[in-house]
């Protein structure tokens, strides 16, 4: 894995702890895209200084060669003259130019491959970026129904809990009940005035009387059974 995929992935789970504590979903999110876009932002700046130093690289490289191809051409010339002595320092420099040639080519060679794993990892990051915009609403629903549901076990389990609730109502009602018959029963004990119960049983002697007519007629009635 390569420098700037750690990097990445560093990132982007300390955008997942961030979501996971988060209560707006749908800010957070978009807050992390933003995130991910400036990484990606900063991380195609550093492959810009990447591919600068490689060109650089390969321009020295053909530097070199240039001048190796220079100095061999030099030393032919100077064979053609007659001149073995210089064809020698010719090739002599020539081959100076080799070697820097190969140890620069085996650098060069270095830094493209370093540079395709970069330039994969930017489109691998560009990628996952636009996969996060794709599913940005989708995550926001699911992590409110998600929410919803929760709400709704937690209402279950506080109903599931009301037993005492209950048994308070319960309580309640009864005496209540309890209530309203003892202020019956004060209303009733209220009506009764002292020595009532004595001038009840006189009304009660007054309302059996007859009238004298009724009267003369029961005293005939016992004087008769009383000669026979």
């Amino acid at each position: 894995m390569s420098i700037l995929s750690r990097i990445f992935k560093i990132g982007q789970a300390a955008t997942h702890q961030v979501v996971e504590k988060l209560e707006k979903p749908e800010l957070m999110l978009a807050q992390a895209i933003r995130d991910k876009e400036t990484q990606i932002r900063e991380a195609k700046k550093a492959v810009q200084g990447c591919i600068a130093t490689e060109r650089q690289t390969k321009a020295m490289m053909e530097k070199e060669r240039a001048q190796q191809r220079e100095w061999e051409r030099k030393a032919e010339t100077a064979l053609k003259a007659g001149r073995d002595d210089l064809a020698v320092k010719a090739l002599s420099r020539a081959t100076e130019h080799e070697q820097k040639v190969n140890s620069v080519e085996t650098n060069w060679q270095d830094q493209r491959k370093t540079l395709d794993s970069l330039k994969q990892d930017i489109t691998s990051f560009d990628d996952q970026l636009a996969e996060y915009k794709r599913n940005k609403d989708f995550i926001i629903a699911q992590s409110k129904a998600a929410e919803v549901k929760k709400s709704i076990y937690e209402a279950r389990a506080k109903i599931s809990k009301s037993g005492d609730v209950d048994n308070l109502m319960e309580r309640m009602k009864a005496k209540a009940e309890r209530a309203s018959y003892e202020a019956d029963a004060a209303q009733e004990m209220a009506e009764i005035q002292p020595g009532g119960l004595l001038e009840a049983e006189f009304e009660g002697l007054e309302d059996k009387s007859v009238d004298s007519e009724v009267q003369a007629k029961l005293d005939a009635l016992k004087a008769k059974i009383a000669r026979a």
